[in-house]
């Protein structure tokens, strides 16, 4: 009897383990602050933050509203990294202000800014239907007037997408 009684209760215990790890799975990682500096404005061979001063502030809102931010100071940070703004590969911008690729890295940290090990690229590119992009990029297909906010929009939901292959314990997790 008393060995029927040690197996349910183990029973019990491996179950409810279960369940607070599959609970805790499913929790979204919540983000303290979110930090975003282009490194193409250090170069001398770039001319787009001339052009989008407010890059950096644009990109930060359309995060932010992508996703659950916390007021708690422990939960982990977002820093973006933006490292190209260029049309068909070239970083000096014409005078029309056109880009079609922006490149970023984005690392997930710890509160007290160092890197929790997750970082991931990410490179959007706006490519006409007929046109192939580069490899390894996501393409977005905006018409003349509107490709500042998609390509800042599509950056954004690749960070949030990306966000979401992490557990809250800052580590990937397996789609």
């Amino acid at each position: 009897m008393f060995t029927n009684m040690k197996n349910i209760a183990l029973a019990a215990g491996v179950s409810a383990i279960a369940l607070s790890s599959s609970a805790f799975a499913d929790e979204k990682i919540m983000v303290s602050a979110i930090d975003v500096e282009s490194s193409v404005s250090a170069s001398t061979e770039a001319n787009a933050m001339d052009f989008y001063p407010d890059l950096e502030e644009d990109l930060r809102a359309e995060v932010a509203e992508r996703v659950p931010m916390s007021s708690d100071a422990a939960d982990p940070q977002i820093k973006i990294d933006i490292r190209k703004i260029a049309l068909n590969g070239s970083t000096m911008l014409p005078d029309s202000k056109e880009f079609n690729q922006l490149e970023g890295v984005v690392d997930i940290t710890s509160p007290n800014g160092d890197n929790a090990g997750l970082s991931f690229p990410v490179m959007i590119s706006a490519y006409a239907g007929d046109e192939i992009a580069p490899e390894g990029y996501v393409n977005v297909q905006p018409s003349e007037t509107e490709f500042y906010v998609a390509m800042v929009s599509t950056f954004a939901d690749v960070v949030a997408e990306g966000l979401a292959n992490v557990n809250t314990a800052g580590e990937p997790i397996d789609p």
